[in-house]
């Protein structure tokens, strides 16, 4: 099979941008260019300067948490290589379909700082355990500050979250399973396997259990890790939990700074925590989409049109942090390859 230009997922990425900006803004009889930006200028200062820090923070919280990791199994690394296995992860996830392109990005990077393959995929299995728990995390917090903010959404938005809740729990009972308890989750997976085999919505399924066999090893191997460094894996939930609560935080300070109430600072949180949740049960691109749609329809409830918050909340949350990874990715690059024509 011939491969993909490498370019194609970029651009795939851009036209996305343009659909859903277009898309976005169509939802708002109102919306123009001009007042987009008369929105932008009337917007305090430090609420964006709050709402950016927010969005690096959500960079460098991803990076710290899988330096934790890697110090616990001896593979101690600096802040700068953390911040490019953060970037990878965070670009490629953005622009490869359902977010494939993310862990083996920054496996390949932590491979390349001399980091053993198998030590790499226990680092991230561990951290992919991390970043589901972090989730529930998230809602738990918003339901603290804001019980009814489930209610603000519409039966259609109820139905993405549900479904986002149920994906993410049977993924960290698979995950904890896989880790702590082997033998269970492969006769979970021989019943799913065989029962896809009958309905024939599944080909190869002896192969895909052999795979899932080989990796046996290292799904012992991040038990071990978690039995012997609790501090540290707790510390490494506690920066996934951080990461989220971060690009969480980024549309309630936009809200504060638009001129509305400290104090309902809480309530956007809780708001965002579903739109986080619901989002989270769709693959890329998709789930650029279903996030869209649940900001627009719960936001709704709170402000005549929430349009204008929305595209600049995305703009920094998300294109903006996509962008400013891919920078720091060129960087790493360009460092790589002059080091190498230096030793050539």
């Amino acid at each position: 099979m011939k491969k993909k230009p490498k370019w194609l997922a970029p651009v795939a990425f851009l036209l996305l941008v343009v659909i859903t900006v277009f898309v976005v803004s169509q939802q708002s009889k109102t919306f123009t260019a001009e007042g987009f930006l008369d929105y932008v200028s009337s917007v305090s200062p430090w609420a964006l300067a709050c709402a950016v820090v927010c969005m690096l923070g959500y960079i460098l919280c991803e990076g710290l948490a899988l330096l934790v990791i890697c110090r616990a199994l001896g593979y101690g690394r600096g802040l700068q290589r953390g911040l490019i296995y953060s970037a990878a992860d965070i670009y490629f996830s953005s622009i490869t379909p359902s977010a494939t392109g993310g862990q083996p990005a920054s496996a390949l990077f932590m491979i390349g700082d001399g980091i053993p393959a198998a030590v790499t995929t226990v680092v991230l299995l561990l951290n992919l355990v991390f970043y589901t728990l972090s989730i529930f995390a998230v809602m738990l917090i918003g339901l603290v500050f804001y019980p009814g903010a489930f209610g603000l959404f519409s039966t259609p938005a109820h139905m993405m979250m549900v479904a986002g809740i149920v994906f993410q729990a049977i993924l960290i009972v698979g995950l904890l399973l896989l880790i702590f308890s082997q033998k269970i989750f492969l006769r979970i997976v021989d019943l799913f396997l065989h029962l896809g085999q009958k309905l024939h919505l599944v080909k190869s399924a002896e192969k895909r259990r052999e795979k899932l066999l080989e990796m046996e090893t290292d799904y012992r191997a991040s038990a071990g890790v978690v039995h012997q460094h609790i501090p540290a894996m707790l510390a490494a939930l506690g920066l996934n939990v951080l990461q989220r609560v971060f690009i969480v935080l980024v549309p309630a300070v936009l809200y504060a700074g638009s001129g509305h109430p400290l104090g309902e600072m809480g309530k956007i949180f809780a708001i965002q925590s579903w739109v986080l949740m619901g989002s989270s049960a769709m693959p890329m691109p998709g789930a650029v989409g279903v996030a869209d749609y649940l900001f627009l329809d719960g936001y709704g409830t709170l402000m005549p049109d929430p349009v204008n918050m929305e595209l600049l909340s995305r703009t920094i949350s998300f294109y903006s942090c996509v962008l400013i990874c891919a920078v720091v990715l060129l960087v790493a690059f360009a460092r790589k390859r002059h080091q190498g024509s230096e030793a050539g």
